[in-house]
């Protein structure tokens, strides 16, 4: 093979190599997630998304468990046999801290906080976004509704380049 034709292959062997590269860090995030627990999906998930467990460190969790008689203002009060399970699921998989969920607990310190919307990286990540397209936007209203602009959501994908904000399309920071 002369120089030329070894140039050339090399030069699609390296984009191809690149192109798979790339495809993966965007999935990191996704692939990261624990798989979730079908009791939680049940009982969290009929009233909202069931955020990954990965979203909130293991305090966090277990203070929002031993609060249910007042779960942001309403009773989602569980059996016990129920509410310990969940609670093991969720201390165990907020435990498991891959890919792009470690960077959630930068700049937290001590604090505990009960929403994920508390996390300093979660504001750093939204705070461009004008109030018209969240709270004046009856098909989002708040920060929390993860999946209405995170389209892949219950799968733990929060790429930002798949951010749809309904009513005014893709987001493009």
């Amino acid at each position: 093979m002369n120089h030329k034709k070894r140039m050339i292959a090399g030069s699609i062997l390296m984009s191809a190599t690149l192109a798979f590269s790339l495809y993966g860090l965007g999935r990191t995030w996704a692939s990261s997630t624990t798989q979730p627990d079908p009791l939680y999906l049940e009982e969290c998930g009929s009233c909202h998304l069931a955020y990954p467990a990965q979203l909130l460190p293991p305090a966090s969790w277990q203070k929002i468990m031993s609060q249910l008689d007042d779960h942001f203002g309403e009773n989602a009060e569980l059996e016990a046999e129920s509410r310990k399970a969940i609670s093991e699921y969720l201390d165990s998989a907020s435990q498991q801290k891959k890919g792009s969920y470690r960077k959630l607990f930068r700049n937290l310190g001590d604090k505990v906080p009960d929403r994920i919307t508390k996390l300093p990286y979660f504001i750093h990540e939204h705070d461009e976004i004008p109030s018209r397209y969240i709270k004046a936007n009856d098909k989002v209203a708040s920060l929390s509704q993860c999946n209405a602009c995170h389209k892949r959501a219950q799968q733990g994908n929060f790429d930002e380049d798949d951010v749809y904000i309904p009513g005014f399309g893709r987001w493009d920071d």
